[in-house]
């Protein structure tokens, strides 16, 4: 039976999450405390949408699915629908839920909910304001190459892909 250990410390409060620290049976274990995230694959036929997103920590772009953070009260299909439509100007007529994985459980609470697009329409981006974001469509099976080729680095994103490749 897992021990609850002693006293929690807050470190930190941030905008998206919080860490803490407590001793757990003599060892001290961090954890990072996070609302919930939603990703998106967008599909068109044999045609697949992903981002290339400039990434801070990494100093880098990388290429990715549209994905982005819960709101407090919000829905993960109220998130999926606005994080597809303000990373890609893409609304979908279906959104079809896929899985949920915890992203980091050694250390974090995040969970994050996958959803395929379907009977997408073209609109608008409304990136935030610090995003930099390029949308690109292209084939599934060069998407695939890709993560072959190690171009696609994302966890989420070859989670995403290869769920829809094998299970679908």
């Amino acid at each position: 039976m897992p021990s609850t250990g002693g006293e929690l410390k807050l470190l930190y409060r941030g905008r998206v999450v919080t860490l803490e620290v407590r001793d757990v049976d003599g060892r001290i274990r961090e954890v990072v405390r996070h609302p919930g995230s939603v990703s998106i694959l967008p599909v068109d036929g044999d045609r697949v949408f992903l981002i290339r997103q400039y990434r801070y920590p990494l100093d880098d772009y990388i290429w990715e699915i549209p994905a982005g953070t819960l709101e407090e009260g919000e829905s993960p299909e109220e998130c999926a629908a606005r994080e597809l439509e303000e990373e890609t100007g893409l609304k979908a007529g279906r959104l079809e839920r896929m899985f949920e994985a915890y992203l980091v459980p050694g250390y974090g609470t995040e969970k994050m909910h996958f959803f395929l697009a379907t009977d997408l329409t073209r609109g608008e981006m409304h990136p935030e304001p610090s995003e930099r974001i390029e949308v690109h469509e292209l084939p599934i099976d060069r998407a695939i190459d890709m993560i072959r080729r190690n171009e696609i680095s994302d966890v989420k994103t070859i989670a995403a892909l290869l769920w829809y490749r094998g299970l679908r």
